[in-house]
């Protein structure tokens, strides 16, 4: 399963990407689409913020074959994320901290602004009948 949209950096496009990520309900467990959509969610505010104006490219894709899903955040900006040295204080900085305590590896297209991450995932119990 691959799910990929495009949003406006704006501030109603974080919420915009979570009501896309439902989407993935049928195929990944309740807890992953939660951490899923805060990963998302956080990557997207990144690029709201450090491009502002500008499109944003958002693509998941669930592997059955090695229980893997994929995603990466696109924006068109031209700076650089500070990988692992993100100071959280007052004005932020805690997006890329939750980024990588939920996500099981993340990082940066090289020369880019357009985030990876990859975390395992389960499949949703089967409903009773």
């Amino acid at each position: 399963m691959r799910l990929a949209f495009d949003l406006p950096a704006n501030r109603r496009s974080p919420a915009a990407a979570r009501a896309a990520l439902v989407g993935l309900s049928r195929h990944v467990a309740p807890p992953v689409l939660e951490n899923l959509c805060l990963v998302v969610t956080e990557l997207v505010t990144n690029a709201i913020v450090h491009a502002p104006g500008q499109r944003i490219a958002v693509e998941v894709a669930v592997d059955d074959d090695d229980g893997v899903l994929r995603g990466v955040v696109r924006d068109p900006g031209t700076g650089v994320v500070a990988i692992r040295e993100a100071v959280a204080d007052d004005e932020g900085g805690y997006g890329l901290r939750l980024v990588d305590r939920l996500a099981d590896r993340w990082g940066v297209h090289k020369g880019s602004t357009h985030v990876w991450f990859e975390m395992s995932f389960t499949r949703p119990e089967p409903e009773s009948a």
